[in-house]
Parts: C-alpha cells; sequence; structure tokens
C-alpha cells in the first residue's frame, strides 16, 4: 500500500513539472502542384513546391510564467517535398535552415516582445489583402519588389529581416499593430531597417497600412523606402479587398521608383472558393529601362477543401512585361522558367495541386 501511494505521489510530482514546462507543437504544410510556366522564349514544365502555400515544418511553443507573463518560442523551415530538400532557396537566406522564422518572445498585458528573423510589418499588410499565399503562378507577388541592391532583392523589408527586434500591440479591439527595428551588424548582405504596421478589423471592414525603411548600403545614394495601404470588405456573397503601394530608392545617383496597384475578390462556392486579382505595376526604371517596372498581371484560382486540413486547387497566373525591357530578367510567373528576353514579352503559368496541413 506504501508502495502503491509513493508511486501515485511520484507521478503527481512529474505530472506538475511537466505542466509547468512549455508546450510545444510540431506543425507544418505539404503542398505540391504539376506547373507549367512559358515565358514566350521557352516553357518548362515541373512539379513544384508552393502553389498554395510554402511547405514548412516548424515547431512553436508556450510557458505560462505567471502573472500574465508567457515566454514563446517560433522555429520554421521551408520544405522541398519535390526533391526532399530542406531550408530556404531565396536570395540572401539560401542554404539558412530556419530561414521563414527562428523567433523568442515575452508575452503579456503590455503586447508582445519578439526577438530574431521574422516577417516584417510591410510584408504583414500585403499579405492581409493579397490572396493567394503570396506563392504560385497567380500571385501579385510575381511582379512585387523588382529592387536589387548589393545582394538585396526585394521591396524595403519585403518580406522577412533577420536580426530584429519587434513590439506588437496587445489586443485593443479591432486594432493591430507592429514596431520592428533591424541591425545591420556590418554585413554586405544585412541592412539596418525600420519599419511599422498599423491595423484596423471591424465587422466586414479590414484597413491596413505601413512603411518601411532600408537604409543606404552598397550601391544605393539613398535609403530604400515602402509604404502601403489596404482594405478589405467583406459583402456576405464576396469579399472584395484593394492596395497600392509605392517603393523608392536612389542607385549611383538615379531616383528608381515602383507603384503597384492590386484589386481582388475572392467568392465562396460550397466547400471551394474562387479567387480572381488584378494587379498594375509602373514607375521609374533605370536609364536603359526606364519603364522598368511597368507591368500587368491577371491571376485566377480555385480551391475545393476536402477537409478541415486537405485541398485540392488549380490556379493561372497572366503577366505582360508591357514593352519594359531590352534585356532578361523581366517579371515571369513564379520567378521561374527561361528567361523573359525581350520588351513586351508575356509570361503565362497554370498548375495543378494538393496541399495538406498538420
Amino acid at each position: 500500500m506504501k508502495k502503491s501511494l509513493l508511486a501515485l505521489a511520484t507521478l503527481t510530482a512529474f505530472a506538475g513539472v511537466a505542466s509547468a514546462q512549455s508546450s510545444v507543437t510540431a506543425f507544418g504544410i505539404v503542398d505540391l502542384a504539376a506547373r507549367n510556366v512559358d515565358n514566350h522564349s521557352g516553357s518548362i514544365k515541373s512539379l513544384s513546391s508552393g502553389g498554395q502555400a510554402t511547405s514548412r515544418i516548424g515547431f512553436r511553443g508556450i510557458e505560462d510564467l505567471g502573472g500574465g507573463m508567457r515566454a514563446g518560442f517560433w522555429l520554421e523551415s521551408e520544405v522541398g517535398p519535390d526533391t526532399g530538400s530542406a531550408g530556404s532557396t531565396v536570395g540572401t537566406a539560401t542554404n539558412v535552415f530556419w530561414a521563414r522564422r527562428s523567433t523568442v518572445s515575452l508575452m503579456g498585458g503590455f503586447g508582445e516582445v519578439r526577438l530574431g528573423r521574422d516577417f516584417t510589418p510591410t510584408y504583414n499588410s500585403f499579405g492581409a489583402i493579397e490572396i493567394f499565399g503570396y506563392v504560385g503562378v497567380a500571385s501579385p507577388a510575381n511582379v512585387r519588389g523588382a529592387f536589387y541592391a548589393n545582394g538585396q532583392a526585394g521591396t524595403a523589408t519585403a518580406v522577412r529581416n533577420s536580426n530584429g527586434i519587434s513590439y506588437f500591440l496587445p489586443t485593443m479591439g479591432g486594432l493591430t499593430g507592429q514596431l520592428q527595428v533591424t541591425a545591420g551588424e556590418g554585413a554586405a548582405n544585412q541592412a539596418k531597417t525600420m519599419s511599422g504596421r498599423l491595423g484596423y478589423a471591424a465587422g466586414p471592414m479590414t484597413f491596413t497600412g505601413s512603411y518601411g525603411k532600408m537604409y543606404k548600403q552598397g550601391p544605393m545614394t539613398d535609403s530604400l523606402d515602402t509604404w502601403n495601404l489596404g482594405m478589405r470588405y467583406n459583402l456576405g456573397f464576396a469579399t472584395i479587398g484593394g492596395l497600392y503601394e509605392e517603393s523608392s530608392v536612389a542607385v549611383s545617383g538615379r531616383a528608381l521608383k515602383q507603384k503597384l496597384a492590386t484589386a481582388n475578390i475572392t467568392v465562396p462556392m460550397g466547400a471551394g472558393r474562387f479567387l480572381a486579382q488584378y494587379t498594375e505595376t509602373g514607375g521609374v526604371g533605370t536609364a536603359a529601362a526606364p519603364s522598368l517596372f511597368s507591368s500587368t498581371m491577371f491571376g485566377l484560382g480555385y480551391v475545393y477543401n476536402m477537409s478541415k486540413r486537405t485541398s485540392v486547387y488549380a490556379n493561372y497566373g497572366s503577366i505582360d512585361n508591357n514593352g519594359n525591357a531590352t534585356t532578361g530578367g523581366r517579371f515571369t510567373a513564379t520567378g521561374s522558367g527561361p528567361a523573359v528576353t525581350r520588351g513586351g514579352e508575356k509570361s503565362t503559368g497554370y498548375e495543378f495541386g494538393i496541399r495538406h496541413d498538420f
């Protein structure tokens, strides 16, 4: 009897210790699509990851510190289930395993202080309106962020920043907000940045706006600045949205600017939904290609939810480069396939895929 009571007391003690530890969750997405991209000068067929969402695996955890205070961590990596690869393959984050997010946080009534690599305020604002998950052949991500400065591609603080300190507002009705600063640390491809975002949601209406600055480095003769404003409205039978964004920088003494305007609609259809988005870009390009940033893009998609975790989808995207170049490197669907080699060439893509969340 005494042994039984001792065993019960021991198990109870272990249970108490376990409950005080972080609650850790493994999560992820596996998304693969059969894709074709035709860039006029050639086409490519592929099985590609990320037609509706970037494939990923991650771990996150929360610990209750008492007094309304919590600590948390988040580690998330991109995966390529088409080849079995892991880690990012994009820009300066190439071969970085936890490139999607690697943060530690303190949370409470004051909001959240988050340290590490994370999404930027300008991306969070853009992503609050964009409906194609910033991936695939139909997303306006394919025509956003045409700048390139000292190894760092994209608009000012385009998607993620390393070495960041972020502050998030606490729950305040429908108001949300984020401030972020990052340290350059003297690295050639890591700029010092400062950015912020405010959002508000009430009933069927959502508003968002942001500003980001990447301080001058390399060939930049001034800072790279981005701002955007957007809204979404749920009509019941459909949700409509729109966003305007400007990015500007001076490189080798020439002022470059990209302007982007996009509008979209999402229509529920039983267990699925229909998506459509139209985007125009323009601005001031280089001396050799003054209309470098000029394009129009149209995206269509349909998603059918087979369950809460599994869906199938089809997307189509078409980009007109509007005579904006005489050399390669212009906008293409998903940024893949043979280069667009002449001004005015068109890029189109379609894909059929399966997505599973876990």
